[in-house]
């Protein structure tokens, strides 16, 4: 008799519910009910409803971040993929116009590859076809992929890495938290080749004292020692030490080095720099703008070196589309004060790391949605083969300009006054003096009034190259990425040297 009433009141519900539009939800509300009341399992997190940040219907992306690698499982592509195989054929894989230019700027802007730029593409058309589908349940999965892959490319640990858009967002991070937790005790150093944008990041934030320690200031036409950027901190180390009476003045100042130096193209040695540092009590950050792939990128070493702090450009040396780059910062301590609040709050700013950065607002984020698959590229490339590559490439290109334009002398290891520094500093970038008569010898001083004339002929003759004007000094500053031909430098020797004889 039970089971017969039952059966008669489904049949009534079931034809009540075809004609009465507010059984129907009352009909729902008690399916919810029901199957909620009966998921004992549930987390909660689950029983609540969102797991994730805001009102995203996607997982736990904390979660998500800290599950072993054996146990997890990457979120699959929503869409096929349209993108080739790469081929390796460097002319085919980036999308350059290298018929119609000689291009030797990429650390400028960086290049991208045509498997990165396709990627990003398939998620911006994905995204249109249905918004809310993207952004409510595809896009947080996939970040949190991208940031595991790029975790591991720089060896960290993922509980301290996040994508940023760029570098210059995560150092406004950096030294603005900074600034936020050390008040009138802030007191930021950087070296005079630092790049301008961080410099008028410390003014701006650590009102207090920013101390500019000369490497190149007054260096002439002399280059530089190979321990030049030792030898100057530990000059200015001193200096407070003595304007301290004897006590040093610089705990929990902040050093900020850059991997590769923008204007001038220098390598510094900034595990020896960090470990100095840290004697002095000195927080560390790394401007590693030019850092990733160019140069064997290793945080956790870093982090032990004495590295606080490393920021990373993907659009560069890596050659993903623009708008990803990676911020790193191995102390927990550190995550929960200096980097407590990122650039720009939003829901993740009361979760975890991951959670504060992941999610800006709405915006593009088609370019970290392409990191995997750019990072796939230089694994099966062997980013060990390629830095060698590089290296030898930059020496190479280094050679041809002295051969053409100082008397004949290509042998890089005794440049001499050809290059701002020792090539053993140089690469992927390097800087070459230029020929006379375009530095007149000794006691003439140029500007960058000069050098604008000359980038501006050059790339009136379809040669895209930077010419930097270092204390009075024009040189050449040389990009070498593994797309380039020596040819390539051979013409820009050559068009030079017809500019001294018109």
């Amino acid at each position: 008799a039970k089971h017969a009433s039952s059966t008669l009141h489904a049949t009534i519900s079931i034809k009540l519910s075809q004609t009465c539009p507010l059984h129907r939800i009352h009909l729902f509300k008690r399916s919810l009910s029901t199957k909620s009341s009966s998921s004992s399992s549930s987390s909660a997190a689950g029983a609540g409803g969102y797991q994730s940040i805001g009102s995203f219907h996607s997982e736990n992306i904390e979660t998500l971040l800290t599950v072993p690698d054996h146990a997890y499982h990457p979120p699959e592509l929503p869409f096929e993929t349209k993108t080739p195989p790469p081929s390796f054929k460097y002319d085919d894989d980036f999308m350059l116009d290298r018929k119609e230019w000689t291009f030797l700027n990429h650390g400028a802007f960086g290049g991208a590859l045509r498997c990165g730029y396709d990627r990003a593409a398939q998620w911006r058309e994905y995204l249109e076809r249905q918004p809310l589908r993207y952004f409510d349940r595809d896009l947080l999965p996939h970040l949190t992929h991208a940031t595991r892959l790029a975790a591991s490319f720089i060896a960290g640990e993922r509980s301290g890495t996040v994508l940023v858009p760029n570098a210059t967002t995560g150092l406004n991070a950096v030294v603005r938290g900074y600034a936020r937790e050390f008040g009138e005790d802030s007191f930021v150093v950087l070296f005079d080749t630092g790049y301008g944008s961080v410099k008028k990041m410390a003014r701006h934030y650590c009102r207090r004292e920013v101390a500019v320690v000369p490497v190149v200031t007054g260096l002439g036409t002399t280059p530089i020692r190979e321990d030049a950027f030792e030898v100057a901190l530990e000059k200015f180390i001193d200096g407070q030490r003595r304007g301290g009476g004897g006590a040093s003045k610089l705990k929990n100042a902040l050093l900020i080095l850059d991997h590769t130096t923008s204007n001038t193209g220098i390598n510094l040695p900034v595990d020896k720099l960090a470990k100095r540092a840290k004697e002095e009590g000195m927080l560390v950050l790394v401007d590693g703008a030019h850092g990733l792939l160019a140069q064997d990128v290793n945080v956790a070493e870093l982090s032990r070196a004495g590295v606080d702090f490393y920021v990373g450009n993907a659009h560069k040396w890596m050659s993903a589309p623009r708008g990803v780059g990676v911020l790193y910062c191995g102390s927990e301590r550190l995550r929960d004060t200096v980097l407590r609040r990122p650039a720009v709050i939003s829901h993740g700013i009361d979760d975890g790391f991951l959670s504060r950065f992941l999610w800006d607002g709405c915006r593009d984020y088609a370019a970290q949605l392409a990191l995997p698959v750019v990072i796939s590229y230089w694994n099966d490339a062997n980013p060990v083969l390629i830095r060698q590559n590089i290296r030898d490439k930059t020496r190479a290109a280094t050679d041809i300009l002295i051969s053409k334009w100082h008397n004949g002398s290509g042998d890089s290891e005794c440049s001499g006054n050809f290059t701002i520094a020792p090539m053993t500093m140089h690469s992927p970038m390097a800087l070459v003096k230029l020929p006379l008569p375009f530095n007149d010898g000794p006691g003439s001083h140029k500007t960058s009034a000069d050098a604008k004339r000359i980038q501006d002929f050059l790339f009136r003759n379809k040669v895209e190259v930077p010419i930097k004007c270092i204390d009075g000094t024009l040189y050449v500053r040389i990009s070498c990425h593994v797309y380039n031909e020596l040819e390539e430098y051979d013409r820009l020797g050559d068009i030079m040297m017809k500019l001294t004889s018109s």
